[in-house]
């Protein structure tokens, strides 16, 4: 008694389907590289939103403020003891 070929192709034991990758998975190739972009642009626009503006805005008046009491003070103290 001669074994028989299976009908069908095989590759290590496992029933192989006559499709190439590309036209297989090009679905997949398509989403997965929509998806990192979108989610990279959503991440750069976020990173740089205008409220981190504004934000540094409010921290420069307030140390700028803070240097010109300090400066305001060094000036007095120069007035009362410059004689």
């Amino acid at each position: 008694m001669v074994a028989q070929a299976p009908a069908y192709r095989t590759f290590l034991g496992q029933r192989v389907w006559p499709a190439t990758l590309l036209k297989l998975y090009f679905p997949f190739f398509i989403s997965g590289s929509m998806a990192f972009f979108l989610f990279s642009f959503a991440h750069t626009k976020m990173m740089s939103s205008s409220q981190d503006k504004w934000v540094n805005i409010v921290n420069n008046v307030r140390r700028d403020t803070e240097r010109q009491k300090l400066k305001a003070a060094a000036g007095e103290y120069y007035q009362a003891h410059q004689q």
